[in-house]
Protein backbone atom coordinates (compact mmCIF):
# COMPACT_ATOMS: atom_id res chain seq x y z
CA UNK A 1 0.00 0.00 0.00
CA UNK A 2 1.55 3.24 -0.63
CA UNK A 3 2.38 6.22 1.59
CA UNK A 4 0.80 8.67 -0.04
CA UNK A 5 -2.84 9.27 -1.79
CA UNK A 6 -1.24 10.97 -5.37
CA UNK A 7 -3.72 13.79 -5.54
CA UNK A 8 -3.52 14.85 -1.75
CA UNK A 9 0.40 14.81 -2.07
CA UNK A 10 -0.18 17.15 -5.37
CA UNK A 11 -2.32 19.70 -3.42
CA UNK A 12 -0.04 19.95 -0.73
CA UNK A 13 2.88 20.54 -2.22
CA UNK A 14 1.27 23.22 -4.70
CA UNK A 15 0.42 24.88 -1.04
CA UNK A 16 3.87 24.52 -0.03
CA UNK A 17 5.52 25.55 -3.05
CA UNK A 18 3.61 29.00 -2.93
CA UNK A 19 4.41 29.27 0.19
CA UNK A 20 7.89 29.33 -0.52
CA UNK A 21 7.40 32.32 -2.94
CA UNK A 22 7.52 35.48 -1.62
CA UNK A 23 5.81 37.01 -4.82
CA UNK A 24 3.40 34.18 -5.85
CA UNK A 25 4.08 31.84 -8.70
CA UNK A 26 2.82 31.59 -12.04
CA UNK A 27 0.67 28.91 -13.50
CA UNK A 28 3.72 27.80 -15.93
CA UNK A 29 5.51 27.88 -13.11
CA UNK A 30 3.36 25.71 -11.15
CA UNK A 31 3.07 22.76 -13.97
CA UNK A 32 6.98 22.96 -14.48
CA UNK A 33 7.77 22.21 -10.65
CA UNK A 34 5.09 19.61 -9.86
CA UNK A 35 5.57 18.12 -13.13
CA UNK A 36 1.95 17.37 -13.72
CA UNK A 37 -0.12 19.00 -17.29
CA UNK A 38 -0.99 22.19 -16.83
CA UNK A 39 -4.69 22.30 -16.96
CA UNK A 40 -4.55 20.14 -14.17
CA UNK A 41 -2.81 22.67 -12.15
CA UNK A 42 -5.02 25.35 -13.20
CA UNK A 43 -7.83 23.54 -11.56
CA UNK A 44 -5.90 23.17 -8.41
CA UNK A 45 -4.99 26.75 -8.40
CA UNK A 46 -8.81 27.57 -8.89
CA UNK A 47 -9.83 25.21 -6.30
CA UNK A 48 -7.26 26.84 -3.81
CA UNK A 49 -8.78 29.97 -4.38
CA UNK A 50 -12.31 29.43 -4.38
CA UNK A 51 -11.85 27.43 -0.85
CA UNK A 52 -9.69 31.03 0.54
CA UNK A 53 -6.59 29.56 0.60
CA UNK A 54 -4.85 31.37 -2.53
CA UNK A 55 -5.64 34.88 -4.03
CA UNK A 56 -4.80 35.03 -7.85
CA UNK A 57 -3.36 38.85 -8.50
CA UNK A 58 -5.69 40.01 -11.72
CA UNK A 59 -2.98 42.19 -13.03
CA UNK A 60 0.33 39.81 -12.63
CA UNK A 61 -1.39 36.69 -12.97
CA UNK A 62 0.44 35.06 -9.66
CA UNK A 63 -0.78 33.04 -7.00
CA UNK A 64 -0.09 33.90 -3.72
CA UNK A 65 -0.85 32.74 -0.15
CA UNK A 66 -3.95 34.48 1.51
CA UNK A 67 -3.09 36.56 4.46
CA UNK A 68 -5.20 34.72 6.56
CA UNK A 69 -2.97 31.31 5.91
CA UNK A 70 0.15 33.37 5.81
CA UNK A 71 0.27 34.72 8.87
CA UNK A 72 -2.37 32.78 11.12
CA UNK A 73 -1.72 29.39 12.70
CA UNK A 74 -1.63 27.14 9.41
CA UNK A 75 2.13 27.77 9.66
CA UNK A 76 2.41 27.34 5.97
CA UNK A 77 4.66 30.10 5.11
CA UNK A 78 6.85 29.26 8.67
CA UNK A 79 7.23 25.61 8.05
CA UNK A 80 6.79 24.42 4.60
CA UNK A 81 9.31 21.55 5.07
CA UNK A 82 6.87 18.96 6.65
CA UNK A 83 7.64 16.00 4.45
CA UNK A 84 11.45 16.59 4.83
CA UNK A 85 10.96 16.73 8.67
CA UNK A 86 9.06 13.63 8.79
CA UNK A 87 11.21 11.76 6.91
CA UNK A 88 14.51 13.18 8.81
CA UNK A 89 13.24 12.46 12.36
CA UNK A 90 13.70 8.75 12.49
CA UNK A 91 16.85 9.09 10.67
CA UNK A 92 17.97 11.49 12.92
CA UNK A 93 17.21 9.50 16.35
CA UNK A 94 18.62 6.50 15.07
CA UNK A 95 21.99 8.47 14.64
CA UNK A 96 21.88 10.07 17.53
CA UNK A 97 21.65 6.79 19.76
CA UNK A 98 24.17 5.26 17.40
CA UNK A 99 26.48 8.11 18.10
CA UNK A 100 25.12 9.47 21.36
CA UNK A 101 25.96 13.29 20.11
CA UNK A 102 23.41 15.66 19.10
CA UNK A 103 21.87 15.46 15.72
CA UNK A 104 20.86 18.68 13.78
CA UNK A 105 18.97 19.29 10.41
CA UNK A 106 19.83 22.74 8.73
CA UNK A 107 18.63 24.16 5.63
CA UNK A 108 18.96 27.57 3.97
CA UNK A 109 17.92 30.29 6.36
CA UNK A 110 18.20 34.30 5.58
CA UNK A 111 21.42 36.00 3.96
CA UNK A 112 24.28 34.94 4.40
CA UNK A 113 23.01 31.90 7.10
CA UNK A 114 21.94 28.54 7.44
CA UNK A 115 19.16 28.05 10.08
CA UNK A 116 18.48 24.85 12.60
CA UNK A 117 14.70 23.02 10.87
CA UNK A 118 15.06 20.37 13.53
CA UNK A 119 17.31 19.05 16.37
CA UNK A 120 17.46 15.95 18.60
CA UNK A 121 19.55 16.08 21.66
CA UNK A 122 21.62 13.53 22.68
CA UNK A 123 20.64 11.87 26.35
CA UNK A 124 24.13 12.66 27.90
CA UNK A 125 24.60 15.30 31.11
CA UNK A 126 27.67 16.46 29.12
CA UNK A 127 26.42 16.93 25.89
CA UNK A 128 25.89 20.11 22.20
CA UNK A 129 22.71 21.23 22.10
CA UNK A 130 22.53 24.63 20.00
CA UNK A 131 19.76 27.59 20.23
CA UNK A 132 17.47 26.14 17.06
CA UNK A 133 16.01 29.75 16.45
CA UNK A 134 19.94 31.25 16.09
CA UNK A 135 21.10 31.63 12.66
CA UNK A 136 23.90 30.21 11.56
CA UNK A 137 26.56 31.82 9.29
CA UNK A 138 27.27 29.96 6.26
CA UNK A 139 31.32 30.60 7.00
CA UNK A 140 31.46 29.08 9.92
CA UNK A 141 29.70 26.27 10.73
CA UNK A 142 29.81 22.40 9.15
CA UNK A 143 26.43 22.88 8.23
CA UNK A 144 26.34 26.80 6.21
CA UNK A 145 30.06 24.64 4.58
CA UNK A 146 28.40 21.98 3.35
CA UNK A 147 25.00 24.30 1.77
CA UNK A 148 27.24 26.70 0.11
CA UNK A 149 29.67 23.92 -1.45
CA UNK A 150 26.48 22.36 -3.10
CA UNK A 151 25.39 25.66 -5.09
CA UNK A 152 27.64 27.60 -8.00
CA UNK A 153 31.62 27.89 -6.69
CA UNK A 154 30.79 31.42 -8.77
CA UNK A 155 28.49 32.07 -5.74
CA UNK A 156 30.65 31.01 -2.98
CA UNK A 157 32.38 34.33 -2.18
CA UNK A 158 28.64 36.45 -2.03
CA UNK A 159 27.17 33.51 0.17
CA UNK A 160 30.02 33.58 2.37
CA UNK A 161 29.39 37.17 3.54
CA UNK A 162 30.95 40.82 2.70
CA UNK A 163 34.42 40.61 4.80
CA UNK A 164 35.62 41.51 7.40
CA UNK A 165 34.39 38.53 8.79
CA UNK A 166 33.58 38.23 12.56
CA UNK A 167 34.79 35.98 14.25
CA UNK A 168 32.85 33.51 16.92
CA UNK A 169 35.38 32.24 18.80
CA UNK A 170 39.24 32.26 18.57
CA UNK A 171 39.61 29.66 16.23
CA UNK A 172 37.11 30.95 13.46
CA UNK A 173 38.39 31.12 10.05
CA UNK A 174 37.65 34.40 8.48
CA UNK A 175 40.61 34.97 5.82
CA UNK A 176 37.91 34.43 2.48
CA UNK A 177 40.69 32.61 0.11
CA UNK A 178 41.00 30.13 3.28
CA UNK A 179 36.99 29.50 3.37
CA UNK A 180 37.10 29.12 -0.34
CA UNK A 181 39.62 27.00 -0.42
CA UNK A 182 37.80 24.45 2.49
CA UNK A 183 34.64 24.94 0.69
CA UNK A 184 36.02 23.10 -2.22
CA UNK A 185 37.57 20.27 0.01
CA UNK A 186 34.16 20.14 1.44
CA UNK A 187 32.46 19.71 -2.09
CA UNK A 188 35.32 17.54 -3.16
CA UNK A 189 35.02 14.84 0.18
CA UNK A 190 31.09 15.44 0.55
CA UNK A 191 31.15 16.09 3.92
CA UNK A 192 32.61 19.11 6.17
CA UNK A 193 34.03 19.28 9.86
CA UNK A 194 34.10 21.94 11.61
CA UNK A 195 35.75 22.13 15.38
CA UNK A 196 35.18 25.37 17.62
CA UNK A 197 34.66 27.80 14.97
CA UNK A 198 31.14 28.45 15.80
CA UNK A 199 30.99 27.39 19.47
CA UNK A 200 34.06 26.63 21.98
CA UNK A 201 33.37 23.03 22.87
CA UNK A 202 31.68 21.56 20.16
CA UNK A 203 32.83 20.30 16.64
CA UNK A 204 30.30 19.82 13.93
CA UNK A 205 30.26 17.09 11.36
CA UNK A 206 27.39 17.66 8.44
CA UNK A 207 26.96 16.06 4.98
CA UNK A 208 24.48 17.36 2.18
CA UNK A 209 20.96 15.90 1.76
CA UNK A 210 20.51 15.76 -1.58
CA UNK A 211 17.30 15.33 -4.38
CA UNK A 212 16.89 13.75 -7.44
CA UNK A 213 18.39 16.33 -9.41
CA UNK A 214 21.08 16.45 -7.24
CA UNK A 215 20.28 19.46 -5.42
CA UNK A 216 20.79 20.39 -1.69
CA UNK A 217 18.09 20.61 0.41
CA UNK A 218 19.64 20.19 3.87
CA UNK A 219 22.20 19.47 5.90
CA UNK A 220 22.48 16.47 7.86
CA UNK A 221 24.98 17.98 11.61
CA UNK A 222 26.43 15.39 14.55
CA UNK A 223 27.13 18.67 17.18
CA UNK A 224 29.75 16.54 18.98
CA UNK A 225 31.31 17.76 22.47
CA UNK A 226 34.88 17.91 21.32
CA UNK A 227 36.64 16.06 23.98
CA UNK A 228 34.56 13.06 22.39
CA UNK A 229 34.84 13.30 19.17
CA UNK A 230 38.63 12.54 18.07
CA UNK A 231 38.41 8.98 19.17
CA UNK A 232 35.39 8.45 17.19
CA UNK A 233 36.42 10.79 14.10
CA UNK A 234 35.92 8.47 11.19
CA UNK A 235 33.16 6.44 12.86
CA UNK A 236 31.37 9.97 13.05
CA UNK A 237 32.30 11.07 9.37
CA UNK A 238 30.73 7.72 8.11
CA UNK A 239 27.66 7.83 9.75
CA UNK A 240 27.01 11.32 8.73
CA UNK A 241 27.49 10.71 5.58
CA UNK A 242 25.42 7.45 5.58
CA UNK A 243 22.12 8.78 7.02
CA UNK A 244 22.46 11.81 4.92
CA UNK A 245 22.39 9.34 1.82
CA UNK A 246 19.66 7.81 3.09
CA UNK A 247 17.23 10.94 3.90
CA UNK A 248 17.87 11.99 0.32
CA UNK A 249 16.94 8.48 -1.13
CA UNK A 250 13.67 8.77 1.45
CA UNK A 251 12.98 12.00 -0.32
CA UNK A 252 13.79 10.39 -3.75
CA UNK A 253 11.13 7.42 -3.40
CA UNK A 254 8.21 10.28 -2.73
CA UNK A 255 7.19 13.09 -4.98
CA UNK A 256 9.21 15.55 -6.32
CA UNK A 257 10.83 17.81 -3.30
CA UNK A 258 9.96 21.46 -3.27
CA UNK A 259 13.78 22.82 -2.44
CA UNK A 260 14.16 26.63 -2.12
CA UNK A 261 18.11 27.20 -2.52
CA UNK A 262 19.93 30.43 -1.46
Amino acid sequence: MTANVPSAARVLELIELIAEADHGVLLREATLRLNVPKSSTLMLLRTLVNRGYVERDPVSDRYALSAQYRTGGFGWKIAPHGRLLAAARPIMEELMLALGETVILGGFGSHGHARALAQVVADLEVRYATNIERPIPFYCSAIGRVLVSRQPERDWPRLLGEEPLAPLTRHTVTDKAELLRIVGQVRDQGYCVVTEEFALGGTGVAAPVLDSEDRVVAALDVGCVTGRFDEKRERVIRAVVSAANALGQALRSEPPFLAKSA
